[in-house]
């Protein structure tokens, strides 16, 4: 059975990835568009790889599969955007 830490990491996160998916599609305004939304799908995988890992026991590949997917994911939704010129 799960722990309640893994029940609610995990509903959390599925949150997190609703709200990826919906901005993803259009169906959920966000700030950065669907940029932001597939930051919020790469951020809501990889905090449930967290949540997950000591059932799973991935060792350096989920480790390895987490950083580079959050760092994506923070650069998605922080890094810089270009601007388009103004008419």
């Amino acid at each position: 059975m799960s722990s309640p830490f893994e029940l609610v990491g995990l509903l959390t996160h599925a949150l997190v990835l609703l709200l990826g998916l919906g901005g993803l599609i259009g169906f959920i305004p966000l700030a950065r568009g669907r940029r932001a939304g597939v930051g919020l799908l790469l951020m809501a995988g990889s905090m449930a790889l967290v949540v997950m890992e000591p059932r799973w026991q991935l060792g350096l590949v989920g480790a390895t599969a987490y950083t580079v997917a959050f760092l994506t994911a923070l650069w998605l939704l922080l890094g810089p955007v270009r601007r388009m010129p103004r008419p």
